[in-house]
């Protein structure tokens, strides 16, 4: 099948061939009323291609550079008649199923999009502190995000006990790019900070990665 910059062969061989079907298909009454083409578009893009074959015999017949361009116009023509009908009268047309449409040489685009992969294991990470900002803490995720990951979202909570669970940590966040920043008051200066990261996809998110903690600055 052609792709989907240009359905139509650019073989002439090939492109008569998918004509023919053309040809056949829109002279049909019964396909144009189930179809709703209407007769008089259908008919112009058969005397269309009609109109291309003959220019193309006779500079097969006598191949002067006239006939050449006479063949060449029509080609042209034709051409812009039949994406014209297909874009109007086929690619959305709901009484048409997709093998119709292939039928007929329409490039059908995937409606639906492919799975993504969603990892299993949440990003390796490490928090960074600074004397020099006091109480900002900033995470990032370790290497580049796997194919198919938009967000990394981080589980965090200021805690005076241990926490090795990500289900115990009460705020949630996501980002996009490197680093995840907060900023926390004078008064949680010292605590600790337990932190844990995951992925996330069009279609879930990873496990979250084992929890660290930081002690703000």
């Amino acid at each position: 099948m052609a792709n989907r910059k240009d359905w139509i062969p650019g073989q002439e061989e090939k492109m008569l061939e998918m004509m023919t079907i053309w040809k056949v298909k829109l002279a049909d009454t019964k396909d144009q009323g189930v179809y709703l083409w209407p007769d008089d578009e259908c008919t112009a893009v058969i005397n269309g291609i009609t109109a291309f074959e003959v220019a193309r015999t006779a500079y097969q017949a006598v191949p002067t550079g006239a006939n050449r361009v006479a063949k060449d116009e029509a080609k042209k023509a034709v051409l812009e008649g039949i994406r014209k009908f297909a874009r109007e009268r086929i690619r959305n047309n709901p009484k048409m199923t997709d093998a119709q449409k292939q039928e007929l040489g329409i490039t059908i685009s995937d409606r639906e999009l492919s799975p993504v992969p969603v990892p299993n294991a949440g990003p390796e990470s490490e928090a960074e502190i600074s004397a020099k900002a006091p109480g900002v803490v900033k995470a990032r995720y370790l290497g580049a995000k796997p194919y198919g990951v938009d967000r990394v979202e981080i589980a965090w909570s200021l805690s005076d006990k241990p926490i090795d669970s990500p289900d115990q940590l009460t705020n949630r966040e996501t980002f996009s790019r490197n680093p995840w920043e907060h900023t926390f008051g004078h008064g949680d200066r010292a605590k600790k900070m337990y932190y844990s990261l995951r992925y996330l996809t069009r279609d879930g998110a990873s496990h979250w990665s084992d929890v660290r903690e930081v002690v703000i600055p």
